[in-house]
This record gives structure tokens, sequence and C-alpha cells, in this order.
């Protein structure tokens, strides 16, 4: 992946700068995975290519596997009824984190088998009247929208489910192949939306466990770790976000 391509995915606003450093609470397991507590949940790695549609992503993601913990079954949400439909985003050029959570509160999203993704030449379609097939557009929303701090996203990741995880991105991580990123590069790129799965330790060193939107050949089968607990790309102070599903 070249610097350039990178940037083009990462097009969001950037998280300002906070030193500090934070320790999980003692009551909580060592490790957690999301696809080993409900492996018939997960949704696949998907791609996103050249348009800046992480928020989307990461939305959906996180918003699949929480209704399907809950039994609803609806398959794999559409990213694409974000990048098009929601008016407070702005497409393929990015997302702050809330907008598109309130567009799953007000309208939902539809699956992607009604609305398949389409905007990988970096293009932003006009909202569709139908699904793809002709038929009528039926759209899944969530009862309320759930904020998380450091303190309580893990407890909320495993009582319900995935949420969306902000970073900065820097120029090194487009040579993340595997094992737990920590950064080298002073040089930030953008902000970056993927879908918090887990946390662990390994060697000592703690790690977040990211579902991310650049393809399974892409880091650990289309995973990532990140560290914890040190702030890492300011990804600890920013927040998280999902929404909650009866």
């Amino acid at each position: 992946m070249t610097a350039a391509k990178m940037r083009a995915m990462t097009g969001l606003p950037l998280i300002p700068e906070m030193k500090m450093s934070w320790e999980a609470p003692a009551n909580l397991p060592k490790s957690f995975d999301v696809r080993e507590r409900w492996p018939k949940t997960v949704v696949p790695v998907r791609h996103q290519q050249n348009c800046g549609s992480c928020w989307a992503f990461a939305t959906t993601t996180a918003a699949s596997i929480r209704f399907n913990i809950k039994g609803h079954n609806y398959g794999v949400l559409s990213p694409q009824d974000l990048v098009s439909c929601d008016n407070n985003s702005s497409g393929c050029l990015g997302s702050k984190l809330y907008p598109p959570h309130v567009y799953m509160l007000e309208e939902g999203a539809a699956t992607e088998e009604c609305m398949s993704y389409k905007s990988f030449d970096g293009r932003t379609p006009l909202c569709p009247s139908k699904c793809d097939n002709g038929s009528a557009i039926i759209r899944h929303k969530y009862q309320s929208i759930a904020r998380y701090s450091v303190d309580t996203v893990m407890e909320g990741l495993m009582n319900d489910g995935p949420t969306v995880f902000r970073f900065n991105v820097f120029e090194d991580f487009e040579k993340y192949r595997s094992g737990i990123y920590i950064k080298r590069s002073n040089r930030r790129v953008g902000g970056h939306q993927v879908a918090l799965m887990g946390w662990g330790e390994e060697n000592w060193v703690k790690y977040w466990l990211l579902q991310n939107s650049w393809g399974p050949e892409w880091g650990e089968n289309g995973f990532f770790r990140i560290r914890r607990g040190e702030n890492e790309c300011e990804c600890e102070s920013s927040g998280f976000i999902s929404g909650r599903v009866e």
C-alpha cells in the first residue's frame, strides 16, 4: 500500500495528541475476543478500497455483530447505505464519530444484499430509493446510542459486542504485517475508524484487537493489534461508540 492510498482511506479528522497511561479494571479477564465469544455472529473483513469510508465499515461491522448477538440475524449491514444516504457525513470524504450512529438511530441501515458497496473508486452515488434488485429498502435501527470511555468500553464489549474505535494513522502503519503495532513514525497521515473486537497481552505487551476494512490480505487476515494502555496513536483518549440493540 502506498502512502497516498493510505491517506485516501484515512481521510478523517486527526485526533488531538494527548499523553496518558491507563490500566484496565482489575476484575476483567486478561484477554477477550468477540470471535471466540460469539463465533456465529462475526462478519467478513471487507475492503473500502479508494474511498474514505472506514467510518461506514466500522459502524456497520459493529452494528451487524451486535444485531446478530441479539438473535436478529440480519446478516451484514451495508456501508454503502451510510456512505450514500447519511447527509450528516461526507461519503468518501469521511465522517466524525457521532453522525453515523445518529443515522443508525434515526434511519437504520439496509443489508448488503439490498445495497451492495459501489464506492470502490472513491465516488459517492446518490442515495437509492430501492434495493439493487428493485425491492423496497428495509432498514434496521439502533434503540439508542452507547458511548463508552476507556474505563467502560471493555465491559461494554464483553456484554454487548464490538464498538467503533478511532485512532490516528501514522506513516509507518502502511508497513504493518503482524504483531502489536507501536508507532515509530511522527508523521501523521489521518484519522481512521475500525471495529474493536477484543483485547489481550503478548510478551507482557497489552493490546487492543481490531477488525480493519482494508481487505483480508492486509495485516493479520484483515485484523491488527495495537498497544493498549499508553494512548497509542490517541486511541484511548478519543472515546468509543456503538449502538444499543434490544
